[in-house]
């Protein structure tokens, strides 16, 4: 089967040094907020893929992020593998979450991110069928099993020029390891933008096929 390639973003070439920060998973009651005021202090915008039951849990989170300007994306309602689902089930996890954003921000986002990066050219084509883009990313530096040091140095070694970094909103590390990396790419003179923002300044997208 044979699909379009723009379906799937990882990063975009650009003649300047812009990078996106993208938070998958919550809103989370304890690090939502301790990075929405790293965040802040700052001065960056950021792009949050939130999960459906998080986002009925803490709406007030949801509505927080925001205001404060970011981004809000989905990441579905259950955090599955879309790759296990039937095609009503694939629908109902994206349409769930896009709903939920919608109801408590008035933000319609299409953008949305596989749960574990787990996808192939059938869940491409049913998400596709109903407006959704898939957006993956080019830096992952498995801050969910890393401890700080390694966070900062895969960050900050892989960066380059429009690339798309996934963190999670959870882990405790993360929040340590988010203010010196920030500090060392604004010291490279990049600038830090949502995700959204990202694709309207992008000369070209870097393509990953879908994998069956």
């Amino acid at each position: 089967m044979t699909l379009s390639p723009y379906h799937l973003i990882t990063f975009l070439h650009s003649d300047d040094k812009i990078i996106s920060l993208t938070f998958h998973d919550g809103p989370n009651p304890k690090s939502t907020p301790q990075l929405l005021k790293i965040l802040d202090e700052a001065n960056i915008k950021a792009t949050f893929f939130v999960v459906g039951k998080m986002v009925e849990k803490y709406p007030e989170l949801l509505k927080e992020i925001h205001k404060r300007g970011h981004q809000l994306a989905n990441h579905t309602y259950n955090h599955k593998n879309l790759k296990t689902l039937s095609t009503t089930e694939i629908i109902s996890e994206l349409s769930r979450t896009r709903l939920l954003i919608k109801e408590i921000t008035g933000v319609d986002e299409y953008l949305y991110t596989p749960p574990g990066g787990q996808y192939n050219s059938r869940v491409i084509k049913e998400a596709n069928s109903c407006g959704y883009k898939m957006a993956l990313w080019s830096v992952f530096p498995e801050d969910h099993r890393n401890p700080p040091p390694v966070i900062y140095e895969k960050v900050v070694s892989n960066s380059r020029d429009g690339s798309v970094v996934l963190l999670h909103n959870g882990p405790p590390d993360t929040i340590d390891a988010l203010p010196k990396i920030i500090e060392k790419l604004k010291a490279r003179d990049f600038r830090f933008t949502t995700l959204s923002e990202l694709l309207t300044q992008g000369k070209g997208k870097h393509i990953v096929y879908p994998r069956d």
